[in-house]
């Protein structure tokens, strides 16, 4: 009986092709899987994207539901023309402008301005004096 030399150059060879194979395998898998979580945090935020576009949408058709209402029209005639249905009382503001002419008090508090000592001035804004 012949023994077998376990360090020939065949054995050798076969030992270093087959971890060549399952490194490149390991490799292959390692690839598969770095691709598929990237591409899976993309179909994510393209998800998220969406889903931000469909509340928008959302949005905008209850927006144009209600400005097809007949109560934004009427609210619009009113406010730019100035309609009003039969029985409706309109309030009406006007903003006053009023022409101030110089008074005494206004003419005291140039006064006050001017090179006066702080107490006179205090006296003057809480005493009126």
């Amino acid at each position: 009986m012949k023994k077998e030399n376990v360090y020939s150059s065949k054995n050798v060879m076969s030992l270093v092709i087959i971890f060549l194979i399952i490194f490149w395998l390991l490799y292959a898998l390692g690839s598969f899987l770095h691709e598929s979580r990237k591409i899976r945090t993309e179909i994510e935020a393209i998800e998220a994207q969406n889903y931000a576009r469909i509340q928008e949408i959302e949005e905008k058709k209850s927006q144009l539901d209600y400005l097809k209402t007949a109560e934004r029209v009427d609210k619009e005639a009113k406010m730019q023309m100035g309609k009003k249905l039969p029985g409706e009382k309109v309030l009406v503001f006007i903003e006053e402008k009023l022409d101030v002419l110089p008074t005494e008090k206004m003419q005291k508090a140039r006064v006050i301005q001017q090179d006066i000592p702080i107490l006179e001035k205090w006296k003057w804004l809480f005493l009126h004096e």
